[in-house]
C-alpha cells in the first residue's frame, strides 16, 4: 500500500490545487485571458475535469460523471444543469466552437448566469470564476480536515518530473518547462 503524507502541505494534491490557482485563477483574475470568455470557460472546465477525478467516490467513475458530481460544489444551479454543462464542455473543448451557449463577463448580465433560453444557457463568466475560486477554497479546506478525501487524491495523483534532454535523444531542444518537478493524474 502506498504511503500517503499525513500533512495536506506535503501532499500532491495540495501542489496540485496550487497549480490550479496559479495556471487557472491567477491568469484570469490578473491578466486578459478572461476577456476572452471562450478560454476562460474552457480554462475552469478543464480544471473541474481534473478536480472531479480527485474527488469521486468511485476512481473507475466515467469523466461525465466525474464533472457533473463536481458541478454540485459549485452549487445547486450548477448541478441543476449538470448535463447540459457537460455538453457545453465536450461542445467548447472538442470542437473549438461555442454553438451552445452566450457567453459574457459584462457586469450589467451578471443576473442572467445560468438562465437558459431557446436551449442556451448564458454564462457569466465572472460569476463563474468566482463560484469555481469558491468551490476550490472547500475542496482544500476539506483535504486539510478530512483525511480520507485526501487520501481518495493522492490515490490518483503522482508526482513526475521533466528533465532538459534532447528531443527524441537528437540534438533538438525544447522550450521550457525543463527540469521541473509536478503532479499529474495516474
Amino acid at each position: 500500500m502506498p504511503q500517503y503524507p499525513s500533512h495536506y502541505e506535503s501532499s500532491a494534491a495540495c501542489e496540485y490545487l496550487r497549480v490550479i490557482k496559479q495556471h487557472v485563477i491567477h491568469p484570469l483574475d490578473t491578466t486578459q485571458v478572461a476577456d476572452s470568455c471562450f478560454a476562460a470557460v474552457l480554462l475552469i472546465f478543464g480544471a473541474i475535469d481534473g478536480l472531479g477525478k480527485l474527488a469521486h467516490e468511485n476512481e473507475n467513475a466515467l469523466a461525465g460523471e466525474r464533472f457533473k458530481s463536481f458541478l454540485q460544489r459549485l452549487g445547486q444551479e450548477y448541478s441543476a444543469l449538470g448535463e447540459e454543462l457537460w455538453r457545453l464542455r465536450n461542445t467548447l473543448a472538442h470542437s473549438a466552437m461555442n454553438v451552445a451557449c452566450f457567453l459574457s463577463k459584462t457586469d450589467e448580465a451578471r443576473g442572467e448566469h445560468l438562465e437558459q433560453d431557446g436551449g442556451y444557457i448564458f454564462i457569466h463568466t465572472g460569476k463563474l470564476l468566482e463560484d469555481f475560486k469558491t468551490a476550490l477554497n472547500k475542496l482544500e479546506a476539506e483535504y486539510q480536515t478530512n483525511g480520507s478525501l485526501l487520501q481518495r487524491a493522492e490515490s490518483r495523483l503522482r508526482w513526475d518530473s521533466i528533465n532538459e534532454r534532447g528531443w527524441r535523444g537528437g540534438g533538438v531542444m525544447p522550450t521550457p518547462p525543463p527540469g521541473i518537478q509536478f503532479v499529474r493524474e495516474r
